[in-house]
Formats: C-alpha cells, sequence, structure tokens
C-alpha cells in the first residue's frame, strides 16, 4: 500500500512538473524575445512553405516537363482541398480588384476551351489554316474549342492551381509566419547556388535535373532555364534586404548576411543570364531605399568616407572576380548581343499576332501558330517556341482580352508596390520581385515556370491582407477614436464629459 500511495503522488506530481516546465520554458522564450513557431502540418504557413519547397524541386523544367509540373499540381490541390474555407474567404474578404483579376485569369483558359459550333469557330481570325486541314479528312463541321491547342490550353489553368493555393493560404497569415516564408525564400536561393556549384564541379554532368541542361556551362541548381534560375536568386535577394533585421544587428547576422548576399550574387553572375545579371541593380536599389529610408544620413564628411569606403570595397571585389574564367565568360555573353534572335521573333510575332487580331489564338498554341508568319530569313536551326517577351506572347495568344488582362495586374501590382515602398518592411520584397518579374518579362518568360509562378502568388499574398487592412482604415468613421476612449473611461469607473 505505501508503495502505491508512493506511485500514485509521484504519478499526480509528473503533470505538474512538466507544466512548470513548460511555462518556465515559455516565459524564458518571452523574455528573450524568442517566438517558438508551431510547426503543424494543419499550419497553412507549413502547407505553403511545403507547396513552395515542392514547386522548387518539380517546378523548374517549364511547361516541356509535364509529368514533373504535374507533382507540383496535385500537391496545389491537395493544399486547396485542405484549406476549403479559406478558399471561399479569400473570394468573399479579399480586395475586389485582386479577387477580379483573380477570377478573370483562372477563367480566360476555361473558356477558350469551350467547344463552338462551326459556324462560330470557323469565323474566328486565323482559323482559315485550321478550316483547310480539316476539310481534307472531313472534319470541318465538328465543333471545336476557342484555342487552337485546347490541350495546352488546359495546362495552363492547372498550371495556375498551385499558386491559387498558396495566394488563398498565405494572405491572412500572421506577421511572423510570412516572414517565416520569407526566410524559406532566401534558403531556397542559397539551396539552388549551392547545388548549382556541385554542378559545375562536375561539368554538369552530375546532380542535374533535367537532360537539357546536361554539360552545360551555365549554373543551373533545379531550373531547366538559366535566366528563370537567375531570376530566382534575384527573387531571393530582394527577399533578404527585406527581412534583415536593421536595428540591434549582432555581428553574427551581419556576417551571415553579407555571406548570402555575395553567394547569390555569385550565383546570379554563374547562371550567365545577361538579363538576370543586369537585374542585380534591383535588389542594390532597394537596399540603398531601404537604409536611406531607415537611417536618413547627412551629407556629411563621414557618411562621404563611408560610401567611397563601400566603392572601393565593391571594386575590389568586382576586380577579383573578374580575373575568374566563368565570370569572364558570364560578362562576356554582353558582346554578343548584334547575334541576339530575339528581336527577329519580336518582329515575326507582331506579325502572327496580326493574323489572329483581335481574339487571339489560345494560351499555349504560340508554338504551332508561329511557325506560318516565322519570315524565311528569320529561320535558324532550333524552333522559337516562345516569343521571348510575355507581353506580345499574351497579346499573340489572348488578344484584346489578353491585354485588358495584363493592364489590370500592371495597375494593381503598381498600387500594391507604391504601398509598399511607402510602408517598408517584408513588403518590400513583394515590390522587388513584381519589378524584377515584369522586366524580365520583356525579354523572357518568367511566368512560365511553376517554381517563379509560386513564388510570384506568395508575394502578391504579403500584401493582399496589408492592403484590405489599409481600406478598413480608411473606411472606419472618424467617430471611432471617441467612442473607443468614452468605453475605457467606463471600464476605469469615471463618467465621460458631456462635451463627449
Amino acid at each position: 500500500m505505501p508503495a502505491e500511495r508512493n506511485d500514485r503522488g509521484q504519478g499526480s506530481c509528473i503533470p505538474n512538473c512538466n507544466h512548470k516546465e513548460k511555462a518556465l520554458s515559455g516565459s524564458l522564450a518571452e523574455k528573450r524575445g524568442v517566438s517558438v513557431p508551431k510547426i503543424r502540418p494543419g499550419n497553412p504557413a507549413v502547407q505553403a512553405g511545403f507547396l513552395v519547397l515542392v514547386a522548387l524541386l518539380f517546378g523548374g523544367g517549364g511547361s516541356a516537363m509535364g509529368l514533373a509540373n504535374l507533382v507540383v499540381q496535385l500537391a496545389g490541390f491537395a493544399v486547396l482541398a485542405c484549406n476549403g474555407p479559406a478558399v471561399f474567404a479569400f473570394f468573399r474578404t479579399a480586395p475586389r480588384a485582386l479577387v477580379v483579376l483573380v477570377v478573370a485569369t483562372l477563367l480566360l483558359p476555361l473558356l477558350q476551351i469551350v467547344p463552338l459550333p462551326p459556324a462560330i469557330w470557323q469565323a474566328l481570325p486565323g482559323r482559315a489554316f485550321a478550316v483547310q486541314s480539316l476539310e481534307l479528312t472531313g472534319g470541318s463541321q465538328v465543333w471545336k474549342p476557342f484555342s487552337l491547342d485546347p490541350n495546352r490550353t488546359a495546362i495552363a489553368f492547372f498550371a495556375l492551381i498551385p499558386a491559387l493555393a498558396i495566394l488563398v493560404t498565405t494572405w491572412q497569415l500572421s506577421r511572423e509566419d510570412k516572414r517565416g516564408l520569407l526566410i524559406l525564400v532566401v534558403v531556397c536561393g542559397l539551396a539552388v547556388v549551392l547545388l548549382g556549384a556541385q554542378q559545375l564541379a562536375t561539368g554538369n554532368r552530375h546532380l542535374v535535373f533535367y537532360a537539357q541542361t546536361y554539360g552545360s556551362p551555365d549554373l543551373q541548381g533545379t531550373f531547366a532555364n538559366r535566366n528563370t534560375g537567375g531570376l530566382m536568386l534575384n527573387v531571393a535577394l530582394v527577399t533578404l534586404v527585406a527581412v534583415f533585421p536593421l536595428r540591434q544587428i549582432r555581428a553574427i547576422w551581419t556576417l551571415g548576411g553579407a555571406a548570402t548576399v555575395l553567394l547569390l550574387v555569385v550565383g546570379v553572375v554563374l547562371t550567365r543570364s545577361r538579363s538576370s545579371m543586369a537585374l542585380l541593380l534591383v535588389p542594390a536599389a532597394l537596399a540603398l531605399w531601404r537604409w536611406l529610408r531607415w537611417r536618413r544620413p547627412a551629407l556629411n564628411r563621414r557618411t562621404v568616407l563611408l560610401a567611397g569606403a563601400l566603392v572601393l570595397v565593391l571594386a575590389g571585389g568586382a576586380s577579383l572576380l573578374a580575373s575568374n574564367q566563368r565570370v569572364q565568360s558570364a560578362f562576356g555573353r554582353f558582346d554578343a548581343v548584334e547575334d541576339e534572335q530575339r528581336p527577329l521573333i519580336w518582329k515575326d510575332t507582331v506579325v502572327a499576332a496580326g493574323r489572329y487580331w483581335p481574339v487571339g489564338s489560345g494560351i499555349g498554341s504560340f508554338d504551332d501558330v508561329f511557325q506560318p508568319d516565322e519570315a524565311l530569313e528569320n529561320l535558324s536551326y532550333g524552333r522559337a517556341q516562345r516569343a521571348h517577351d510575355d507581353f506580345l506572347e499574351a497579346t499573340l495568344e489572348s488578344g484584346v482580352v489578353g491585354i485588358v488582362l495584363v493592364l489590370g495586374w500592371v495597375v494593381l501590382l503598381g498600387r500594391f508596390g507604391v504601398q509598399a515602398l511607402r510602408r517598408g518592411g517584408t513588403s518590400l520584397a513583394a515590390a522587388g520581385t513584381f519589378v524584377l518579374v515584369a522586366l524580365q518579362s520583356i525579354t523572357d518568360y518568367p511566368l512560365r515556370s511553376q517554381t517563379m509562378l509560386c513564388l510570384f502568388a506568395l508575394m502578391l499574398a504579403l500584401l493582399a491582407d496589408a492592403d484590405r487592412e489599409e481600406s478598413e482604415s480608411r473606411r472606419a468613421p472618424r467617430s471611432e477614436a471617441p467612442r473607443k476612449a468614452r468605453r475605457q473611461g467606463q471600464k476605469d469607473g469615471h463618467r465621460p464629459s458631456a462635451h463627449l
């Protein structure tokens, strides 16, 4: 019996001891200012981070890697299925302009694959070739969709699902969760550089993700396109600028931040992507903007000396890197601008867009519809496959509707970006990402990558909730503050004055 009482006494004491230990550890964490994130599978932040990692591993191959993209899309469907209430909440409470653009972007490819009667689809601009081909096989009187390549149009819709999943699950997250996801983006950038370094060490013959990158002289990482890989590293740079603390900076943070910046910049150079190297000006300008806004330094002798020392350090580092053979090869690509084929592709794309104007040929149909209008003098050994200008490609594939949709996104993101510059903080990462994607879209097709599409949706979610809160604060009645003061006075036992 005494033994039993002793056992029961010890058993009743264990929960109390555990409770005290948890309370003590929680109080110590609060005193140290350390936030311990709760990593649970059901946490939307964890699900969004998982989806970003899946997109990084499987979504960097472009539209040619159908099975790899399917993995990302299935993960997106799974996240949406687990967050049904969040989906309805987004479309009900998110900023109206954003909801309208998201719905229009999702509906456009779906409407383009709806079958149409022969009298309608044959009357659309640019369908003469399709009618002539089907007449030879006796199939000209069947119903056909608006798009000339409905399979790729359907794939374009499914490619939007992971981005939608990230947007609806992250736009109302707490500031700490959003900051954690941004830190994940920086870590992903470092992982791409480290993986790419290992690939380059083996001549891109081992650890490569895609067959077309085998033996490449570029830093590829998890991407098949060096331009997209370089852009992702630039996104990691602007994210690092946004999340780096400016107050109570420890030496280890400064050293770690400088090392991370150096690795990411060297990674961008080793991709040998000219557009990505030029876009390094964006994170540099964003860092300067944030520092000037925080410090507001006076133009004195000390400031001039510090700026001069920084310029000398950067110049010295650039001179050391310039002696590297790979770096020389990367910058040497700027000398080959006269051999660039993009202006010739743009010229023929304008001609093709005129054939299908004003309705377009269908999303994803560029590679098929471009061939008849490619000038003989512009032919090369390979196929263009893309317009290498997302704005021109949207015009060819979706006509007036595509132009209106792109302009709507530009206006909305421009407004969000200006607000982010005024507000500062982590929202600067979104503003920098929008600028990076818009500028590279002039010469490439960054959002055709599942990885970049997911990162873009994450940055968009950063600003959606902030815009809603700002709109609600504007709509709040002016009498709200006196009302709160009266309620507080009543709680404190004071009677409000008569004039209130």
